[in-house]
């Protein structure tokens, strides 16, 4: 169980890592459309679009991190009042309302992107980018989350049994 819970945290510590370094290429476009707005006065119609999608792939695909180092939003008022065995039972009864909605959430994903990649579907701004790779990436950070949490149940129910870390 430790190595499976190993290779599931490692997935997400990894594309959470990759994902962060798309700050940078967004750091750039906006820089470019600062200058070309307000330097030379000629906004662009892609940049705003461009830094729209980058921000949102970096949040998507860091969400399975964020899950894994356990810096999600949780509701903490009786929570952090627990003992860590009775947080772990507590984290471990829950996953199934967790399990659900992300199980209907990445459904709804697939679907979204699958009809988005057969009709090559486009923003309808004026620079027409394609949207299907944003909806594919949707899913597939979806993905990712759901086993992080697959990753933390595991944890979870270990400790709760044996109050041993894995």
């Amino acid at each position: 169980m430790k190595s499976i819970v190993n290779i599931l945290d490692s997935i997400s510590i990894w594309s959470g890592k990759v994902a962060a370094w798309l700050i940078l290429p967004v750091i750039v476009v906006v820089s470019y459309e600062i200058v070309a707005r307000y330097v030379f006065k000629s906004p662009t119609i892609w940049a705003v679009e461009t830094m729209i999608y980058g921000c949102a792939l970096i949040y998507v695909l860091c969400s399975a991190w964020v899950t894994q180092d356990g810096r999600h939003v949780r509701i903490d008022m009786l929570y952090e009042r627990l003992k860590p065995r009775t947080k772990a039972a507590v984290d471990s009864i829950t996953f199934i309302a967790f399990l659900l909605y992300i199980t209907f959430l990445l459904w709804a994903c697939y679907k979204y992107a699958y009809k988005s990649t057969i009709i090559w579907e486009e923003s309808d701004s004026p620079w027409r980018p394609p949207l299907w790779p944003m909806k594919i990436s949707l899913a597939l950070g979806v993905a990712l989350v759901l086993l992080q949490g697959i990753s933390n149940w595991l944890r979870d129910v270990y400790f709760a049994l044996t109050g041993k870390t894995l």
